[in-house]
């Protein structure tokens, strides 16, 4: 089974697995599009629609900070088509918008089964019709991961997050699974996953991930549009030359709401949406 390009070095298996507990792959640029169909509010009074652009690359290979401590900066940009209802109701069709640093700190003791890592992930979550300290935030993460075997790792922490909608913390707990060569099962936080190489071009993966935002809209009293969803669903993976591969794939969307907050964290407006289809379409490039 032809592998990945790898990273010369031994903390290749240190950063694959920590790509694998968060829901960025470093090493890994991606383009992708989701499609939302039509989601009825619960009450029946509108509908949701959505269109979803997200793109992300790695600055560089990761960067040798002392002895045995690494930086693997990277960026990630994501656009929201949203058309539903403001908190007072009112028709509310805007675009949203997220740029987002993400610095990941590796520490990988010589030949220990442990590596310790810390992600902080500065950026703006905005409408970008005007700029504060509103729309600026940053998501953080602690962790650790053992290396049971050569086929499992674990990995656990701690994480401030608004993977599910609003800001919260939660402790996080994930392993990776290379069952042989052509399985692999990975939970990520938030996330799980089954992949299957079904040739040395093709891969297969069934996920279910959170799929939520937080951002400052530009109102008189500046105020906060979050975003809650999961995602479940399929891709279909093709290797059209080496290392650029072409994503297909359908899912179904799960407990999907919408709620307005002010800025004390009041709620303004909570709406739930049934649940409803979407498919992504998108490109993927291993730069390791």
């Amino acid at each position: 089974m032809k592998q990945p390009m790898k990273i010369a070095f031994p903390l290749m298996a240190a950063f694959t697995c920590i790509s694998h507990a968060d829901d960025l792959d470093y090493g890994v640029s991606k383009a992708e599009w989701f499609s939302y169909g039509s989601l009825d509010a619960s009450d029946r009074s509108h509908e949701l629609q959505m269109q979803q652009w997200r793109m992300q690359t790695p600055f560089s290979q990761p960067i040798k900070l002392a002895d045995s401590f690494y930086l693997m900066p990277a960026i990630r940009y994501e656009i929201i088509d949203f058309e539903g209802v403001n908190p007072e109701k009112r028709a509310f069709q805007d675009e949203l918008h997220m740029v987002e640093l993400p610095l990941l700190f590796v520490y990988k003791p010589g030949e220990s089964p442990w590596n310790y890592n810390a992600r902080l992930s500065p950026g703006i979550s905005s409408d970008m019709h005007s700029i504060s300290m509103d729309d600026v935030f940053c998501d953080a993460r602690l962790g650790a991961t053992y290396q049971v075997n050569d086929r499992l790792n674990i990995n656990f922490g701690i994480s401030y997050t608004r993977a599910i909608g609003e800001p919260q913390i939660f402790p996080y707990l994930g392993f990776v699974y290379e069952m042989n060569d052509q399985w692999q099962f990975a939970w990520r936080g938030f996330s799980l996953e089954a992949r299957c190489h079904l040739s040395e071009s093709w891969i297969f993966r069934l996920k279910s991930e959170a799929a939520g935002g937080y951002w400052n809209i530009d109102t008189p009293s500046s105020d906060y549009l979050t975003l809650q969803r999961y995602r479940m669903g399929f891709t279909l993976e093709h290797e059209v030359q080496d290392d650029l591969w072409v994503i297909a794939g359908a899912g179904y969307t799960l407990a999907n709401e919408a709620s307005w907050l002010n800025a004390s964290g009041d709620t303004l407006r909570d709406t739930e949406y049934d649940n409803g289809f979407y498919f992504n379409l998108g490109l993927r490039l291993r730069d390791w």
